[in-house]
């Protein structure tokens, strides 16, 4: 009886280090109408930046959304992350300094797609960024 409660107990602690090895899922955001967003898991926390500004944008064609910009007050930088949401408060775009310097871009995966662009809820990160 000992022996198998010593197995199990040597499984689960197993199976919690394999868990926490294995890759991060998505990370949980909020859009402005505080639904879930699915973020990149390198999605800096937004509850540890400082808003610095806030604008308005329009297009010529008739889009109207709002841009959102950022400072992590740990780095040196004046503006570290941005999002861009449509006018009904979808989070459409987010971008950002890594750790490294590199600027880093997600954007709605939905919107990628030419025929029917629409919003999911799900970013995803667009590769190629350049050191800064």
């Amino acid at each position: 009886m000992r022996r198998v409660f010593c197995a199990i107990l040597m499984l689960g602690v197993f199976l919690f280090v394999c868990d926490e090895l294995r890759s991060e899922p998505l990370r949980v955001g909020q859009n402005l109408r505080h639904e879930n967003v699915l973020l990149p898991q390198g999605t800096p926390d937004r509850g540890q930046l400082a808003i610095i500004d806030y604008t308005m944008v329009a297009e010529a064609g008739g889009g109207v959304g709002v841009m959102i910009f950022y400072d992590d007050p740990m780095t040196t930088l004046d503006l570290d992350y941005l999002e861009v949401y449509d006018i009904g408060g979808d989070l459409l775009l987010v971008s950002w300094i890594d750790r490294f310097g590199v600027c880093q871009v997600a954007i709605d995966r939905a919107l990628l797609n030419e025929d029917e662009p629409a919003v999911d809820g799900v970013l995803v990160l667009i590769t190629g960024g350049t050191e800064l």
